[in-house]
């Protein structure tokens, strides 16, 4: 006669895992890992979708047997009651864990090889690493064997395996040995892991049933809120994140109510309650710039010697303080070794409300010199000496916060706080009487999004306000962002020729033919506004060259993760070209008409695919007789109506200029 673990007694270690102290999505991959590894019976294994072995784990440890494609997998580990989460799409099948041992946190544990597809192995001495990796340091209670077993074998007929067996006692004990045989489990594993007591006290659940479970018996459903319909913190915007991911700092610019702000905060607020389990502290600081801002003291804080007395180590009494500002306290939250491969977030609200260069001078610099750069380096956004003080004050007012705890930790390793890989900056920004304009500097190193304003009807007929570029969820963003943290700490992108990132969609299955294609297109695009922009002043650099190619790459990748095929983004890159040309090379162009003329008609139409001889042309006169012209050996035709986003603003800057007599890319 069949025999299964009940729906009370799987429901109940749902909601005894989802409330354990693992981190909601650590212990639930490496468990797919080590059934990966057992499965193919080897020490590596590909953790991709052409890998079986992990297929079948993935299958074994998540998949839930719902019709609803939304809720196609299950992490146990994962569900907040008040969200009730865990559910992953189907179209996200290799997405979560491929993407979360890839983080530097896993770096002492998983091994990945640089073949494609990588392999992963576990690292000699792994062991002694789990803990810190796989639990969050809380009181809540270890999550128990007993409960992952039953999980495992929820829907499965285990008759054969407990036949034999009189009481529930052994039984369970039976399925959680033949777990542990199953995942080749170790004791040390075990030991450092589990709860392994079997906990049969449970008041009115029953432990098995000859009856099959159905999943909608167990796993939590989608919940119907009666609230007043909310800020949905599960989708954000797809530019925003893409910006992010391909660089650390993003300006976000439009005209006032355009949801600047709120599209920044959506995001940060909707990671910090994605990670509302593991983070230690704010995720975020949301920092309003004064117009009184000339120095990075009113962003960093400053020493004074006036503060309360204090012993210093060698026992000398000592005065001196420091001004902690939230900035400062945020960046040292995102140095925790905890917080490795955890978002974090700088928001600034009216950030040109004084010259950015003059308080934002040490991110400027660092941004650029932590990819080349370690932490034992001379650079450093906060020095040594500061952070003596720094790390007493905190010490003072509570020794405990993970910001007292990195700034302990970062003296103790005789390191420097660099610029962190896993912080990310979004500035606000408008344009009138109040504000300054940006540099070059600071448009160099960061991407320009633009949002513009909406007729009333669109959102107030419409149920929900739409993401700027389309909406990502939450779990993907966040994948997305730890990608680039990782990349960033590898410093995968500080590359000789940056045109060799795009190698890294052959991972996705693309062809070298169908690579050399985009970049031999992306190329010949850079050449020809390159040759219109440089005649009036505004040729750009290798830095931008570069950046286009690593938003591209990203691009390509996050339209993947998101569920678009292969197919789909040979049929569409160069929307993400499009992108690319109006965050990083437009954001620069201003000056009158005499200066720019019709430069910017002749770009529009150089990027519709049209060359000098063609109406309208690419090309355009500069005084009496001198003629900027793409020649029509040079046209680059990709599809039809091509780049229209940079064509609608290059048309929209040249009746400015026409009518105004001067333009800027911010109005």
């Amino acid at each position: 006669m069949a025999l299964y673990v009940s729906a009370e007694r799987i429901k109940a270690a749902i909601d005894r895992l989802g409330n354990s102290r693992s981190k909601r999505t650590t212990l639930f991959d490496f468990l797919i890992v080590k059934r990966s590894l057992a499965i193919k019976q080897s020490d590596e294994a590909a953790i991709a979708e052409s890998e079986p072995a992990f297929a079948s784990a993935l299958d074994e440890l998540g998949r839930t047997r719902i019709a609803d494609a939304d809720r196609y997998f299950f992490n146990p580990f994962a569900v907040m009651e008040e969200s009730k989460s865990g559910f992953r799409p189907e179209r996200y099948r290799s997405n979560g864990t491929n993407s979360t041992i890839s983080g530097v946190p896993w770096q002492s544990v998983i091994r990945l090889t640089n073949a494609k597809p990588r392999l992963a192995s576990l690292q000699p001495g792994y062991e002694k690493h789990l803990k810190r990796l796989i639990h969050a340091a809380n009181n809540k209670p270890l999550p128990r064997l007993a409960d992952i077993a039953s999980w495992y074998w929820r829907s499965l007929d285990i008759e054969p395996l407990v036949a034999g067996l009189g009481n529930d006692q052994e039984r369970m004990s039976k399925l959680s040995l033949e777990f542990v045989n199953r995942l080749r489990l170790t004791p040390t594993e075990i030991a450092e892991i589990f709860d392994t007591n079997t906990h049969l006290s449970e008041v009115g659940v029953t432990m098995f049933s000859p009856d099959e479970p159905t999943p909608d018996s167990y796993l939590p459903g989608k919940v119907q809120s009666t609230q007043p319909a909310q800020e949905n913190l599960t989708e954000v915007s797809f530019d925003l994140v893409t910006a992010l991911a391909a660089k650390n700092f993003t300006i976000l610019t439009g005209p006032s109510g355009t949801g600047k702000s709120r599209a920044a905060l959506k995001l940060a607020e909707g990671l910090q309650r994605y990670y509302i389990e593991s983070a230690k502290g704010s995720l975020f600081a949301f920092i309003s710039v004064g117009p009184d801002w000339t120095s990075p003291k009113r962003l960093m804080g400053f020493r004074s010697p006036f503060g309360k007395e204090r012993k210093t180590a060698d026992g000398l009494s000592s005065f001196d303080s420091y001004d902690i500002t939230e900035a400062v306290r945020l960046v040292l939250r995102a140095s925790h070794s905890d917080a490795a491969d955890t978002p974090h977030f700088l928001i600034f609200d009216e950030m040109n409300l004084s010259h950015v260069e003059r308080y934002f001078a040490p991110f400027l610099s660092l941004m650029e010199a932590s990819a080349m750069v370690d932490a034992e380096g001379n650079l450093a956004l906060i020095s040594s000496d500061d952070l003596k003080i720094i790390s007493m004050v905190l010490d003072a007012d509570d020794a405990t916060t993970p910001e007292a705890e990195a700034a302990k930790a970062i003296l103790a390793e005789g390191r420097s706080v660099i610029f962190p890989a896993n912080l990310f900056i979004v500035g606000t920004v408008n344009i009138d009487d109040t504000t300054y304009m940006f540099s070059p500097k600071v448009l160099d190193r960061a991407h320009v999004i633009e949002l513009n304003s909406e007729k009333p009807s669109s959102y107030l007929l419409s149920e929900e306000r739409g993401e700027p570029g389309g909406s990502l969820s939450i779990s993907v963003a966040d994948e997305i962002l730890k990608s680039a943290i990782a990349d960033r700490e590898g410093k995968k992108n500080a590359l000789t020729n940056p045109a060799t990132v795009l190698d890294s969609l052959s991972s996705h299955g693309f062809t070298a033919d169908e690579i050399d294609a985009i970049r031999s297109n992306t190329i010949a695009v850079l050449d020809g506004c390159y040759d219109l922009l440089d005649p009036i002043g505004f040729s750009f650099g290798y830095r931008a060259s570069k950046e286009i190619f690593v938003y591209l790459s990203i691009w390509i990748g996050s339209r993947i993760a998101n569920g678009a095929d292969k197919g789909e983004i040979l049929a569409s890159w160069a929307n993400g070209l499009d992108r690319a040309i109006i965050q990083k090379l437009l954001p620069k162009i201003h000056g009158n008409r005499r200066t720019i003329g019709d430069s910017l008609i002749a770009l529009s139409a150089f990027l519709a695919g049209n060359g000098g001889q063609d109406n309208p042309a690419a090309a355009y006169s500069i005084g009496i007789s001198k003629r900027v012209s793409i020649s029509q050996d040079r046209k680059v035709m990709i599809v039809e109506n091509q780049f229209p986003l940079s064509r609608k603003k290059l048309s929209a800057m040249h009746d400015k200029l026409s009518a105004a007599g001067f333009v800027s890319f911010v109005n």
